[in-house]
C-alpha cells in the first residue's frame, strides 16, 4: 500500500512536470534574427580572446592596458584564422575619426586610432564600414 502511494505522487509529479515543460515551450520565442558570419565568428573569437587574457592581472594602469592588448591580439590571429582580415576602406575612415578625435579629447591620434580599432573589432554600426572582411 505504501509503495502505491509513493507510485502515485511520482506520478502526479510526472504529469506535473510535463504539463510545465510542454507550457514553457510554447512560451519560447524563436531567434528574431540569425548573427552573420563574421558576427558568429568574432563572437567565438572574443570568447577566446578573453580566456587568454583572464589570468592577468589588472591591478595597475599598465596591467591594464597589457590585458586589453593581449585580448585584441588573439583577436586579431583568431579571426584571421577563420579568413578575415582588417578591412582596408574602414583604416581609411577610421583615421580620418581618429584625428578628429584626438583634437577633441586631447590624446594622441594613435591612441584614438587603437581606441576606436578596439571597439571595431567586435562591434559593426550599422550602415558604416565594417572593420573585418573575408580574405580573397
Amino acid at each position: 500500500m505504501k509503495m502505491a502511494k509513493v507510485l502515485a505522487v511520482l506520478g502526479v509529479l510526472f504529469v506535473a512536470y510535463a504539463g510545465f515543460w510542454y507550457w514553457q515551450s510554447l512560451a519560447e520565442v524563436a531567434p528574431a534574427m540569425r548573427q552573420s558570419d563574421v558576427a558568429q565568428a568574432a563572437n567565438q573569437c572574443d570568447l577566446i580572446a578573453s580566456k587568454a587574457a583572464a589570468g592577468l592581472p589588472e591591478a595597475l594602469p599598465f596591467q591594464q592596458l597589457e590585458k586589453a592588448a593581449r585580448q585584441s591580439r588573439v583577436l586579431e590571429r583568431c579571426m584571421q584564422d577563420r579568413g578575415y582580415q582588417e578591412n582596408p576602406a574602414w583604416v581609411a575612415a577610421a583615421t580620418k575619426a581618429a584625428q578628429r578625435l584626438s583634437h577633441e579629447q586631447s590624446i594622441s591620434a594613435a591612441e584614438a586610432y587603437e581606441t576606436l580599432r578596439r571597439q571595431a573589432m567586435l562591434q559593426a554600426e550599422p550602415g558604416a564600414v565594417g572593420y573585418w572582411r573575408k580574405q580573397g
